[in-house]
């Protein structure tokens, strides 16, 4: 049969650390499907932009990159931070809509998988699947329970079918019930939005997606009071999740290294109270 074609999208910046190794891995996978791939850049002052516009030199796609004189992360509010993501995301995907590929994987350049990670999704893609997302361990072990297993990373981004974020510093970020069993499990599990770093989406629901933030209301101030922009992938996956389930796989696992940190107690035991009773989770939403 014919090849499947798979669209890369990433957005970079000051990558040249970890875009060596994230390329590596792109050829690899080149080598198993019909690949085009398509960078946004914008601000580095390493050298991203030569690293991959030599890589891309034989390869399909394009490198889009801007000089927005835009601040790093480290100096910008969380919701400075979301409309700003919101922004390159966007930028890149409007110049290369519509996709006519079959699949998109969504990519951060430091995230590591392994390559059969592809495979592992198309297994998962049934017919009313259209976006799948993994089991994503960060380098910093679970504060919930003493398993020594490491936690799910993408917390912000995971919102569970009634629009509860991820728990912090966890084996499993799950406050339902149901989630949590299916979870333990090892079953995949359908959710509002998800990210994870690494996801693999039909492309024609990426064709029919924004990814946006607005201001959440005052009750989401952070712990330094500042007010907190929603998730940008929240958006994103409202209009993905239009054509078909977005799935969380706790058997694909991808990994991130992270500065380690710890739970604050009050947050441990506002968590547990979020996983013991849904009276709990619907009061910390209102």
């Amino acid at each position: 049969g014919e090849t499947m074609k798979i669209t890369v999208m990433c957005v970079v910046r000051d990558s040249e650390r970890t875009l060596p190794f994230c390329l590596k891995k792109l050829e690899v996978l080149g080598k198993m499907y019909d690949m085009e791939y398509y960078f946004y850049e914008n601000d580095s002052k390493d050298k991203t932009v030569e690293i991959l516009e030599t890589w891309m030199i034989d390869k399909e796609g394009q490198v889009y990159s801007e000089i927005l004189n835009a601040p790093s992360f480290g100096h910008t509010t969380q919701v400075e931070r979301m409309e700003r993501m919101t922004y390159y995301r966007n930028t890149l995907l409007n110049h290369i809509k519509p996709l006519k590929s079959d699949y998109c994987l969504l990519l951060d350049a430091d995230i590591d998988y392994t390559v059969d990670i592809v495979e592992k999704y198309l297994s998962h893609m049934k017919k009313d699947v259209v976006m799948c997302t993994p089991y994503i361990k960060q380098s910093v072990k679970c504060n919930m329970c003493n398993c020594n297993k490491q936690s799910y990373y993408d917390t912000f981004a995971l919102q569970d079918k009634d629009n509860y974020e991820g728990i912090l510093l966890s084996c499993n970020p799950f406050t339902r019930a149901e989630d949590r069993k299916l979870w333990d499990d090892k079953k995949p599990i359908s959710v509002n939005s998800a990210f994870g770093g690494i996801a693999l989406i039909r492309s024609k629901a990426v064709n029919d997606s924004q990814w946006g933030t607005k201001l959440r209301s005052s009750k989401f101030k952070n712990l330094e009071g500042r007010e907190m922009g929603s998730c940008e992938h929240w958006a994103f996956c409202e209009g993905i999740k239009k054509h078909g389930k977005i799935l969380v796989i706790p058997t694909i696992e991808a990994f991130v290294k992270i500065k380690s940190w710890e739970l604050p107690p009050q947050q441990k035991v506002l968590q547990q109270g979020m996983i013991d009773d849904p009276w709990q989770r619907w009061a910390a939403n209102l």
